[in-house]
């Protein structure tokens, strides 16, 4: 057991290295990065969840039947007209 003191003291009696000072800030940043993507990562997967379920709802719930578009009131007026396109 005195080995084991002995390493223990000259570990302890040894300079700390420079590298550990700013090991505080860095552990820090990456906690907050990590919890960064886990909050991203859950709003992502909201998102697909609620845009799966509108998906859903949409197809299953039966719409208005489909109606035939009204003639055009002014005779000669094209389809492509830029009054037909804007729908006015």
């Amino acid at each position: 057991m005195s080995d084991l003191d002995q390493l223990l003291g000259q570990v302890r009696a040894m300079p700390v290295d420079a590298r550990l000072e700013g090991i505080e800030a860095a552990v820090m940043a990456g906690v907050e990065t990590r919890r960064e993507r886990a909050v991203a990562r859950r709003s992502l997967a909201l998102a697909g969840i609620v845009a799966i379920s509108i998906g859903w709802v949409g197809s299953v719930v039966p719409g208005a039947p489909a109606q035939a578009a009204s003639p055009p009131l002014v005779l000669g007026m094209s389809d492509y007209a830029p009054s037909r396109l804007l729908g006015q």
